[in-house]
């Protein structure tokens, strides 16, 4: 449905604040963990090793922007209106690579909270060329549930930090044309229960401070597998309540942004974040706040965000063509995959090697290797199979760094030297 009284104005009116009370959210895990257990993904899953991904089509180049979410269900709208080039799997991220309206994007799901989303900012800063940061998700906020807040800046409690300035202008017209914002929602959201829908349309904020907290006491927030789109791979329980201060009371409250934002300014890099509202005022079934409204909610917030930060690169596309992604790729209508070395994968073996290319024939190796690798994790533990094939991805690992120490032409010394290591070790590995 679409929204008639979107709105980019700062909010003054006051904000709700989360609670978040441990005893009953052990309960929800275990409950939203069993309900939602069980969704499968449509992308082929390449072997756990970032120089290797399950490809469609040929390699797309970048820059790229980053779109972040933190749970799984923040994430599925986004990776449904993408289109996928390649898929990427290192330890426990998986890299997206793709188009989303008209940009190059890699889509990347960090995780709860605030040590999760730094550690995984980094990370996709370092392997792949970030113009920009893009996050996507929910949170509570004195706002009405399914609006969208798009904070002018971020506070981890510490110290602020202003979304980019060009980003931040461009959020603050989507509100004409209004950007499609959905009312209705099954509650709960999985399994489906009957049809919500808010009495309100929903809209879209710009202004005003978001704050992200840390209940976890500065530790990482694991996740767990088969956990659901909320908890999707393992999640480690709340100890300690998030309370945020009576004299603070900002326009959205999560427990990421702020992290992503002091990452992104440390490398130079603007960010602009979109927050739908799952807890919040507005509600029609008048459940008593965080966590009843989340988890009632996180669905259709999740999606509105989504499609503000969608509409978002559509409108930042027209400002800045370097994002745009090439028309061939859009042409791509092919969703066979195949597991291949990664585009990058010189600069995934070594920093080193950012924007080198190593000879073809090194490039087919360490590709055979990735094939090998994944035939060997798709066979049964401890089969025949499954170790006929780990050995043959060593001893393509092994050849690849041969042909590297042979080749006549090929990147610098130290980059050589790293990616012939790197090759070695996966070699030696068992």
């Amino acid at each position: 449905m679409k929204s008639k009284k979107n709105s980019t104005r700062s909010i003054s009116t006051p904000r709700a604040y989360r609670v978040l009370a441990p005893g009953a959210l052990i309960a929800l895990v275990l409950v939203a963990g069993v309900a939602t257990a069980g969704r499968g993904t449509r992308d082929l899953a390449p072997p756990a090793d970032p120089l290797c991904a399950a490809r469609v089509g040929t390699c797309l180049p970048g820059p790229y922007v980053t779109v972040l979410s933190a749970f799984p269900a923040e994430l599925a709208p986004l990776l449904a209106a993408t289109h996928v080039t390649e898929t990427i799997a290192t330890g426990d991220r998986t890299y997206h690579v793709g188009t989303l309206a008209g940009a190059r994007v890699v889509l990347v799901r960090v995780g709860i909270g605030l040590v999760n989303a730094a550690t995984t900012t980094r990370a996709v800063l370092d392997r792949f060329e970030v113009p920009a940061i893009v996050f996507s998700g929910v949170a509570g906020s004195g706002l009405n549930i399914g609006d969208v807040a798009v904070p002018a800046e971020w506070s981890d409690g510490t110290a602020s930090y202003p979304a980019g300035a060009s980003l931040f202008a461009v959020a603050q017209t989507l509100a004409s044309p209004p950007v499609v914002l959905e009312r209705c929602t099954p509650v709960p959201p999985d399994p489906p229960g009957p049809m919500v829908c808010l009495d309100h349309a929903p809209r879209i904020v710009a202004g005003g401070e978001g704050q992200s907290e840390d209940p976890f006491g500065g530790s990482a927030f694991a996740c767990m597998p088969g956990g659901g789109q909320v908890f999707g791979c393992d999640e480690a329980l709340f100890t300690t309540p998030l309370v945020l201060p009576a004299a603070v009371v900002p326009d959205a409250t999560d427990m990421e942004t702020a992290a992503v934002a002091r990452v992104a300014r440390d490398a130079g890099v603007p960010y602009v974040g979109f927050r739908g509202v799952s807890d919040g005022g507005g509600d029609p079934l008048g459940l008593p706040g965080f966590p009843a409204q989340f988890f009632a909610y996180y669905r259709l917030s999740a999606d509105n965000a989504a499609a503000t930060a969608t509409a978002f690169l559509a409108a930042w596309v027209e400002h800045d063509a370097s994002i745009a992604a090439p028309a061939r790729v859009e042409r791509v209508t092919s969703s066979r995959s195949h597991v291949e070395a990664a585009c990058d994968w010189e600069r995934a073996a070594s920093l080193a090697c950012a924007g080198a290319r190593a000879p073809r024939a090194v490039t087919r190796g360490v590709a055979r290797a990735c094939g090998f690798l994944a035939t060997s994790a798709a066979a049964s533990p401890g089969s025949t199979q499954e170790e006929k094939a780990a050995r043959r991805a060593r001893k393509a690992w092994q050849k690849a760094a041969r042909a590297l120490t042979r080749a006549q032409r090929g990147p610098e010394a130290d980059c050589r030297k790293a990616l012939v290591n790197a090759l070695e070790t996966r070699a030696a590995t068992r």
